[in-house]
C-alpha cells in the first residue's frame, strides 16, 4: 500500500466509518477514488485532511464527511439516475459514479468543469458526464432523477429541480 492509499484508508476509518457512515457502498467508493487527484499538486499532502480545499475559482472541494453524509442521506444505488450542481473539482461526482447508475455533474465554472471531466476521464469513469454551466436551471433533457445533490448554495430550491425529481431535501451544514 503506496502514502496516499494509507492516507485515503484512514480518511475513510476516522473520517467516515468512526462518524457513522456505515454503508458499506460508500466507504468503497470512498477508499476507491483517489481525492489527491482533484486538488492541485501543492495541496495533494492535504488531500485526506478532515477538511474542504481550495480548488480554484474561489471554490473548494468538500470536505469528505459532507460529502459522505450528502450521498448517504440521498439513498444513491446501483440504479440511481443522478444530477450533481456544483460539480467542482468532480471528486463527489468521482464517488457517485462508484455507485449509482449514471450521474450527470453541472460545474458554473468552465476552467473547473474542463479540469473536472479530464480528471473523471482519467479514472475511467464512463457512466459520469460531467458539463459546464448553470445548474441552478436542472437538467430537464436528461429528467427524471433519483437524487440532486447540490453542492453550490441558493436561498431555496428552484422550482424547475423540484420538478425533475422526487426530492427530499438534506441540508449539509
Amino acid at each position: 500500500m503506496d502514502e496516499m492509499q494509507r492516507r485515503r484508508e484512514m480518511m475513510v476509518r476516522c473520517q467516515l466509518a468512526d462518524r457513522g457512515i456505515d454503508d458499506p457502498a460508500i466507504l468503497a467508493a470512498f477508499r476507491n477514488v483517489p481525492r489527491h487527484r482533484f486538488v492541485s499538486e501543492d495541496l495533494r499532502e492535504d488531500a485526506y485532511d478532515d477538511g474542504p480545499l481550495p480548488i480554484g475559482e474561489g471554490q473548494t472541494i468538500s470536505q469528505p464527511f459532507i460529502v459522505a453524509q450528502m450521498i448517504a442521506a440521498a439513498r444513491i444505488g446501483p440504479g440511481s439516475h443522478v444530477l450533481e450542481i456544483g460539480a467542482g473539482s468532480g471528486y463527489a461526482a468521482a464517488i457517485l459514479a462508484r455507485l449509482a447508475a449514471s450521474v450527470i455533474a453541472i460545474e458554473r465554472h468552465e476552467a473547473l468543469a474542463t479540469e473536472a471531466k479530464r480528471r473523471i476521464d482519467a479514472l475511467g469513469l464512463r457512466n459520469c458526464t460531467m458539463l459546464a454551466g448553470d445548474g441552478m436551471a436542472g437538467r430537464l433533457a436528461a429528467a427524471p432523477f433519483d437524487a440532486i445533490l447540490v453542492a453550490a448554495r441558493d436561498a431555496e430550491v428552484p422550482e424547475r429541480q423540484k420538478d425533475v425529481a422526487d426530492l427530499q431535501i438534506v441540508e449539509g451544514r
